[in-house]
């Protein structure tokens, strides 16, 4: 398996251990992902240190009015 790369299509769903290799693959990646979307969020000022929504404001192709298309 050293020489397999680690995606949904080349494991072996059956086999414990591609699974459990995989799995912990997608767990430090999406890790990864998280930490570099909350600090993002952070310097965006949109949340605080402790997670909490700092801004509720939609951009203005998102707000309910007469000018907004919301596909319907």
């Amino acid at each position: 398996m050293a020489d397999k790369p680690l995606t949904i299509e080349s494991i072996d769903v059956d086999n414990d251990h591609e699974l459990d290799a995989f799995t912990s693959h997608v767990l430090v990646e999406g890790n990864k992902l998280y930490r570099s979307q909350r600090d993002e969020s952070l310097r965006l000022g949109i949340i605080d240190d402790q997670g909490r929504l700092l801004k509720a404001d939609l951009p203005p192709d998102m707000r309910d009015d007469d000018g907004a298309d919301l596909g319907g």
